[in-house]
């Protein structure tokens, strides 16, 4: 990641997520999915935890975490986190800011719910509020109370949540754009569409824009899911 303000900021939030999973690895199977460079699944295995596979869509990633990261007890697999099967149950699973990237997010934590062993544990993170005027990889746009309905409706009993707040200032957002042009909206977005005139409003009113970021510790339950 870039050495800007609004970068830095993300990432020391992104890495107190993977301290706060630590906490739950010790002695058990972890699937890391959404990995990234891989740094947070070694710091689970560095935890505790008997083995960890880690999972990204993006093999030039992969491949950069297999060089800096891989051992005997980490694995990295290539591979869409919604297509994603694995032979054995993991006792823990960590994916942070995945969902809102996926086509179906239902379908996913069913899939997440499968692979997990009886009385599981997902550790879930999550943007609260828009945020695809800021980046056009994400799809879809939760509020607290909907991610928690998904989590019940897939057989999930939330255990523990909080919410880590991050504001980007303008200056954070002018700098961002710059060095990430793709995720500055259009013109025509700006001027013609309802979120780009929150943007407008949030940027000079508010001055910035306010992303809180959910993390959620669920427990697998043993009733069945609702389909």
């Amino acid at each position: 990641m870039a050495n800007d303000p609004a970068s830095l900021r993300m990432i020391e939030i992104h890495f107190r997520r993977y301290e706060t999973a630590s906490h739950y690895v010790k002695g058990k199977k972890v699937l890391d999915i959404a990995c990234g460079a891989g740094y947070g699944s070694q710091m689970l295995h560095l935890a505790g935890a008997t083995t960890v596979v880690g999972v990204d869509v993006s093999s030039q990633t992969i491949e950069y975490a297999k060089q800096n990261y891989q051992t005997p007890s980490i694995e990295f697999i290539c591979a869409d986190a919604e297509e994603f099967e694995w032979s054995e149950r993991f006792d823990v699973v960590a994916s942070f800011e995945t969902i809102e990237h996926l086509n179906h997010p239902s379908k996913f934590l069913k899939r997440i719910h499968n692979i997990l062993a009886p009385d599981g544990i997902l550790l879930l993170s999550v943007p609260l509020g828009e945020t695809r005027h800021m980046d056009p990889y994400h799809l879809h746009a939760f509020t607290q109370e909907q991610v928690f309905a998904l989590l019940e409706k897939i057989g999930f009993s939330v255990d523990y949540y909080r919410c880590d707040q991050c504001f980007l200032t303008r200056g954070d957002l002018l700098r961002l754009g710059k060095l990430y042009p793709e995720t500055a909206p259009s013109i025509r977005e700006l001027l013609f569409s309802r979120r780009g005139w929150q943007v407008i409003h949030d940027f000079i009113l508010r001055g910035g824009f306010d992303i809180p970021q959910l993390l959620v510790t669920a427990r697998k339950s043993n009733s069945s899911m609702v389909e």
